[in-house]
């Protein structure tokens, strides 16, 4: 193969070094752990070395498979943007990945975009759980929108709404009967632990495993309004926290690619926003999160930083 890169392998080995674990990468990717397998020792053929240390519980990246992680996402970017340029050129039309968890809903966002540029082709990807960023940084959407309680590092990101804070816990829990909670009410109880409470300590990322969990302990989980209305189980209640702060709804993207059509959406999904909240507090861009809005923005309006809450129960 001389010294060429098969991007689809590339792309095979930065999922890998993503998820730490060829099981769920392999998930991931919608491809079989074995034939993921032999992508990645045959992209280590191909480099002339190891990119991996397979330990028995985790893979440790090789000084080779650190460069090609970071060089391989500028080099995925690049062709994804190439590719988009060609291809409207060639045909008048260019496209937009947008991705979003399953709780945060962005069809009507969507919608004004493509009336504002019918000549953009719009993919809408879900993502799983913790995945967001990632997919972000390897180039499989263009922008994503999702619910964080603090802003992620190394993309840019502009806030696009503030949800209200909720407590999501059992209905036989002893403040289950309260129409309101504050912080100080939830203080004496212990915090969900969604991340190593699955079979052998795996996190759990599915909504309805996470609610299950919950409904069965004595635990709270702090999580935004839109999870409230997205996820129900007949055993858990969600109930206002007066004094938390909100949690805000962001678009998420790679500051290091052309930002145009990443501006028009985001400015798109602010207006819907905007009338859909009618009076509610004024979105702005995240300070200090590696970017703002495409084109600038203020600052005004600052994060609340709620890292106690996991934010979203899951896929």
């Amino acid at each position: 193969m001389g010294n060429d890169v098969d991007l689809r392998k590339l792309r095979y080995f930065l999922a890998v070094a993503d998820e730490g674990n060829f099981t769920r990468a392999a998930a991931s990717l919608h491809i079989a752990q074995p034939v993921l397998s032999r992508q990645i020792q045959s992209l280590e053929r191909e480099l002339g070395g190891p990119l991996l240390i397979r330990h028995p519980r985790r893979l440790e990246l090789t000084p080779a498979g650190r460069r090609l992680l970071t060089d391989g996402r500028r080099l995925l970017a690049s062709a994804a943007r190439l590719a988009d340029d060609v291809r409207g050129l060639a045909t008048g039309l260019h496209s937009l990945t947008v991705g979003h968890h399953r709780a945060v809903p962005i069809r009507q966002a969507v919608l004004a975009f493509q009336r504002a540029h019918p000549g953009v082709e719009v993919t809408v990807v879900p993502l799983d759980h913790d995945s967001e960023i990632r997919a972000v940084l390897r180039g499989a959407v263009d922008v994503a929108v999702v619910c964080l309680p603090l802003p992620p590092e190394g993309v840019a990101t502009t806030v696009l709404r503030r949800e209200p804070t909720m407590v999501a816990l059992s209905t036989a829990h002893e403040l289950a009967r309260r129409q309101v909670v504050t912080l100080a009410d939830l203080a004496p109880f212990e915090r969900a632990r969604f991340h190593d409470a699955g079979p052998g300590g795996r996190p759990l990322r599915d909504a309805d495993d996470r609610l299950d969990l919950l409904a069965s302990s004595s635990a709270v989980h702090l999580a935004p309004a839109l999870v409230a209305r997205r996820y129900q189980h007949p055993d858990i209640r969600f109930i206002p926290v007066s004094d938390a702060p909100p949690t805000p709804v962001l678009a998420v993207w790679d500051g290091a690619r052309d930002p145009r059509l990443v501006a028009d959406f985001t400015s798109a999904a602010l207006d819907v926003y905007d009338a859909m909240d009618g009076n509610a507090q004024p979105a702005g861009p995240v300070p200090g999160a590696g970017g703002g809005a495409p084109g600038g923005g203020d600052g005004r309006h600052p994060v609340a930083r709620l890292s106690e809450a996991d934010g979203i129960l899951g896929a």
